[in-house]
C-alpha cells in the first residue's frame, strides 16, 4: 500500500491475495490524486449542463407559462390541458404509433436478415464488398433522399411511370395527396431498410460468436433456420436490445421527413408531434405550449424506452440476484 493511504475497507480476496475494498476515502483519494485528469472533464460537463440539460428545464419551466419569446406570465397545466384535448396532436399520435411499430419492425428484420447472409459467406472477399455495398448508401443525406422519394410519388414520378410502363395505369394516383395513401407512402421510403447501421451492429454481434460454436452445430448436423433461431439470434440479443431503443427513440422523435415530404398534409393525415410542435413554434410562436409538447414528447419516450430495455434482455446478460 502506498505511504500515506490507509486501508479503512474491509479486504477481500482477489487471485488468493488479500486486497482493500473500494470505499469512500480511497475513492477521495484517487480523485485528488489525478485532478489533473478529472480536470480536463469540466469543460464537457459545463457544455452537456448547458447545451442539454438547461435548455431541458428551461422547457419545463416554460411550460406552465404562455411565452412568446419575449413576455410570459402563468398558465399553470392550461398547456397541457390544450395539449390533450388538441386533435391534430390526437391524429398525429395514432400516424407516430403506426410509424413507429413499421419502423422498428423493418428496421430489425431485415438488416439482420442481410447480416446473417453476409456473415455466412466463405469467401471474406465477397463479404467485405457485400458490406461494402450496404453501407455506402449512408453517405448520402437523409435529406436528399426524401426530396428523391418526394419526385418517385408525383404524379410524373417513377411510381406513376412504372405502372403505366407494365399496363397499370389505373392504380397511378397523387400518392402523397390522398390522405389514405400518404402515410402508408412515408412508411415506405427507404426501402428495402436493409443496410446502414443496422446492418453493421449485427454483423458485429454475429462475428463476435465464438467459431467453435458454429463448427460444432455444423458437425452435429444443425440447419441453417436451427442455427439461426438457437444460436445466432440469441446471441444477438443484446445488439437487438440496442437497436430497439435507438429506432423507439428515432422513431418517436421524427419530424424531418414528414415536414420535408408533405408538410404533415394532406389535412393531418401524415402530422406527428414532433412536425407539430414545428409548426407551433415557427408558425404560431406559441413556445409555451410548444414546450408543454416537448415535455409530453420526452416522457413518452422516457418510458417507452425504458420499458423496452427493461423487458427485453439479451440471453448472454446476468439477471442480478
Amino acid at each position: 500500500m502506498r505511504p500515506g493511504v490507509r486501508d479503512v475497507g474491509r479486504a477481500v480476496s482477489v487471485n488468493g491475495r488479500s486486497v482493500p475494498s473500494m470505499s469512500r476515502h480511497t475513492v477521495t483519494w484517487q480523485i485528488l490524486r489525478n485532478w489533473p485528469l478529472y480536470l480536463l472533464a469540466v469543460p464537457s460537463y459545463i457544455l452537456v449542463i448547458v447545451f442539454i440539460y438547461l435548455p431541458v428545464a428551461t422547457a419545463l419551466y416554460y411550460s406552465f407559462f404562455q411565452w412568446d419569446g419575449v413576455t410570459s406570465y402563468w398558465l399553470g397545466l392550461a398547456n397541457y390541458i390544450a395539449f390533450a384535448t388538441d386533435a391534430s396532436l390526437y391524429n398525429s399520435g395514432w400516424n407516430l404509433f403506426r410509424l413507429t411499430v413499421f419502423s422498428v419492425a423493418t428496421h430489425l428484420t431485415l438488416p439482420l436478415l442481410v447480416s446473417v447472409l453476409i456473415f455466412r459467406l466463405r469467401s471474406q472477399r465477397a463479404a467485405y464488398w457485400y458490406r461494402t455495398l450496404m453501407v455506402l448508401p449512408m453517405v448520402v443525406p437523409s435529406i436528399v433522399t426524401f426530396l428523391v422519394w418526394k419526385w418517385f410519388y408525383s404524379n410524373e414520378g417513377l411510381v406513376n411511370i412504372v405502372l403505366h410502363a407494365i399496363g397499370q395505369g389505373e392504380a397511378a394516383r397523387a400518392w402523397l395527396g390522398e390522405p389514405s395513401m400518404a402515410l402508408y407512402a412515408l412508411m415506405f421510403i427507404g426501402f428495402p431498410w436493409a443496410g446502414g447501421l443496422a446492418m453493421l451492429i449485427y454483423l458485429a454481434g454475429l462475428q463476435q460468436i465464438p467459431g467453435e460454436t458454429i463448427e460444432a452445430a455444423i458437425v452435429d448436423g444443425v440447419g441453417p433456420f436451427s442455427r439461426f433461431f438457437y444460436i445466432e439470434l440469441p446471441l444477438v440479443m443484446g445488439q437487438v436490445k440496442l437497436l430497439v431503443a435507438l429506432n423507439l427513440i428515432g422513431s418517436l422523435q421524427q419530424f424531418v421527413l414528414p415536414l420535408v415530404v408533405t408538410r404533415g398534409g394532406p389535412g393531418y393525415a401524415t402530422m406527428v408531434p414532433g412536425l407539430r410542435l414545428f409548426e407551433v413554434v415557427t408558425g404560431e410562436f406559441q413556445y409555451g405550449y410548444a414546450s408543454a409538447i416537448g415535455v409530453a414528447l420526452f416522457l413518452v419516450i422516457l418510458v417507452v424506452t425504458f420499458l423496452s430495455q427493461r423487458y427485453l434482455r439479451a440471453s448472454t446478460e446476468f439477471e442480478p440476484r
